[in-house]
């Protein structure tokens, strides 16, 4: 939240749910690793949640800048 007391920006919703998608994305994977799945294959499904995240995140800050709001 903003230090003046006011509504978060756009950007730091987005923010806090790529940072809110990161934490789900690992905790998929330690549990897989814990329940005995193979380590690769949890990898690279968490490799996969990872890069799309992150094209999400970017695709929405480029939004917001051409709206004008970032």
């Amino acid at each position: 939240m903003p230090a003046d007391g006011g509504l978060p920006g756009d950007a730091e919703i987005i923010a806090g749910a790529y940072a809110e998608r990161l934490c789900d994305l690992f905790k998929v994977l330690a549990e897989a690793v814990y329940a005995g799945e193979p380590e690769r294959d949890a990898v690279v499904r968490f490799r996969r949640g990872l890069l799309s995240a992150r094209r999400a995140y970017a695709a929405a800050l480029e939004t917001l800048k051409e709206a004008g709001n970032g």
